[in-house]
Formats: C-alpha cells, structure tokens, sequence
C-alpha cells in the first residue's frame, strides 16, 4: 500500500499519469491478496485464510479512496489522456476474474460444509439398530428409539 492519501488536482499529464500507477499499485495489492485468500481456501486452509482479512479489508479500503480520486479527476484524466487508463482498464477485468474465482471457491466450501452439517446432523438423528445372534446363529435386530443428541457448532475461526 503506497503512501499516497489524497493527490492535488491534475495539472499535467504527468499529474495524471502518476494517478494511475498510484491505482495500479492499489490494484495490485487488493489483487494480490484475494489470489492469497482464494489460494489458501482452495487447499482447505481456512485460518490462514481468515487471518488476511483485516489486511484485505485495509486494501480495499485504499482502493476505493484511490478510484475515488481518480473519479474526483476524471476531466482531467480525460483531458491528459495518460497511458495508465488503458492499463487500469486491463487491471480492472483481471481484478473481476480474481474476484470471481475467489466466490466461486466460497462458494464451494459454502456448498461442502453444508453437505457436512447435514450429514452429521442426519447420523446424529438415525435410529440406531443393535445386532445381535438368536438361538441358531440367525442375526436379530433391535431397534432402540433415536436419542436426541446434541450438535455444537463453534462460530470462532
């Protein structure tokens, strides 16, 4: 994350140009990080995942204040016509494509761990049966009346 917090108004097309490599630099970062978070969830490393949290929610934050400048300056940005634009534009569709595996990936686990929860909560329902042996060898089955068990889940990552 640069140092840039705010930028004095565009007066040059250099002004411009440093506009959009301070929001390039953003993009990168924000990027960067939900490739990270995506990565660590696909191989089923969730803390790891949850502990980048704070930092990404740094770096979008420093991402919007930088499109926000960069909306603020739009005139001027349309007037210098700086290189960057046509590189942010690139920066914009690869940041939505990170954006998209990442939920897709949430997606997934949303989707597994819900087919966990009602496995488990179906096993802790089932009648369970006890086998046993009559006279002859012949296999006799009891049933005994399903015993509401209790299912703890814990919310902390």
């Amino acid at each position: 994350m640069t140092a840039h917090t705010s930028l004095p108004a565009l007066r040059s097309p250099d002004d411009a140009e440093a506009l959009c490599l301070m929001l390039e630099e953003r993009l990168d970062a924000i990027e960067t990080i939900i490739r990270d978070e995506t990565d660590h969830l696909a191989h089923a490393r969730l803390a790891d995942a949850f502990a980048l949290h704070e930092r990404k929610a740094l770096e979008a934050r420093s991402y919007e204040r930088g499109l926000n400048l960069f909306r603020e300056n739009s005139v001027a940005m349309a007037r210098f016509k700086p290189s960057g634009l046509e590189r942010i534009k690139a920066r914009q569709g690869a940041l939505q494509a990170t954006l998209e595996a990442n939920l897709k990936t949430l997606q997934t686990l949303k989707t597994v761990s819900e087919g966990i929860l009602r496995g488990v909560a179906h096993d802790v329902a089932a009648r369970r049966t006890l086998n046993t042996y009559g006279q002859g060898g012949t296999m006799l089955t009891h049933k005994r009346p399903a015993r509401a068990t209790s299912l703890l889940i814990s919310s902390k990552f």
